[in-house]
């Protein structure tokens, strides 16, 4: 089944552009630190995708796909696409999730959330879906993947990649894939930016208002 949720606002909800959406460590500039930048988060990647393609390597490549969790899982989700290809030749699908209308906050809202594009162009039924998050928390985003993710078929498996593993864990929820593991205070919250939206890579942590 090939899903395809065109990228829209929802009611009562202005458009942004992705640059919007994404550029948040400038909306922080007073209360941002800076954790790592470049070469650490490619490596990170790359330890991630060594990984996977071990754990793939019998599978055919039309068995797994990648899945990024909007909005930051999804540069995630393609570049360990190029770097698998990169490093084996395989060519694995990736596709992108909104789980805004699936989180378990969504009712305790002041406002709606944006709601983002859905593209899976691939039937998930039967495949090894590998979801991908920039950073896991409470792992209530996951949580709620996993319920948006089930809407469109039956995996045979799901397994879940992270670049950032900062502890803080809400639900019993585990990354079979990390890139880093990182220690910070209850009062942060860690984000990322992606070159592909902001011009740079960059983990920072935000002190919680």
């Amino acid at each position: 089944m090939d899903t395809h949720i065109p990228c829209a606002p929802g009611p009562g909800v202005a458009a942004t552009s992705i640059e919007q959406e994404t550029t948040r460590m400038n909306d922080y500039e007073s209360e941002h630190e800076t954790m790592f930048e470049g070469d650490c988060i490619t490596e990170a990647i790359e330890k991630i995708s060594e990984a996977i393609c071990e754990h793939i390597a019998n599978d055919p490549p039309e068995s797994v796909a990648l899945i990024g969790i909007q909005a930051g899982g999804v540069p995630l989700a393609k570049r360990i696409s190029r770097s698998i290809r990169e490093r084996s030749g395989r060519e694995i699908g990736v596709g992108t999730l909104d789980i805004s209308m699936y989180r378990d906050d969504i009712g305790k809202r002041k406002t709606l959330p944006m709601i983002r594009e859905t593209e899976i162009p691939f039937d998930i039924n039967d495949k090894i879906i590998i979801l991908a998050d920039d950073v896991l928390q409470s792992g209530r985003s996951v949580r709620a993947a996993l319920d948006a993710l089930t809407d469109f078929g039956r995996p045979a498996q799901i397994r879940l990649a992270a670049l950032i593993d900062r502890g803080g864990r809400e639900f019993p929820i585990h990354a079979d894939y990390v890139g880093m593991k990182v220690s910070v205070g209850p009062e942060w919250r860690v984000c990322m930016d992606w070159a592909e939206c902001n011009g740079t890579d960059s983990v920072f942590k935000v002190k919680k208002q």
